[in-house]
């Protein structure tokens, strides 16, 4: 029999996982949602378990969790870089933008000698 493990950490048969999904009302709130305690909309469990089944087929695919877009340090440039680059009026240099980005923002980026 198989079973799906809940992000609540409740275990639940296939089967009885799809029945439960397919009577979800999305009007009414529920004690806890797919992953987690919290109360939640019907609406709300339904997008849980739309983003559930994605994460079960892109594990799938030998691609996923590979890559420097994984990694922490990759996503930590990304970011800062990003609140830089979308605040008015602030001057950023190549310096401050990862060597990856630097040419896809070159002409947002002010040289030293401005």
């Amino acid at each position: 029999m198989k079973t799906i493990r809940l992000g609540n950490g409740h275990s639940v048969s296939l089967k009885a996982y799809v029945a439960a999904v397919k009577s979800v009302d999305t009007a009414r709130t529920y004690d806890h949602g797919l992953t987690g305690w919290a109360p939640v909309t019907g609406a709300t469990v339904l997008e849980e378990f739309r983003e559930g089944v994605h994460d079960r087929i892109n594990r799938h695919d030998p691609a996923y969790g590979k890559g420097r877009k994984w990694e922490n340090e990759w996503f930590w440039d990304t970011m800062r870089a990003a609140r830089k680059l979308n605040t008015p009026r602030l001057r950023v240099y190549a310096t401050e933008v990862p060597l990856w980005l630097r040419a896809r923002v070159a002409g947002r980026l002010a040289h030293h000698d401005d």
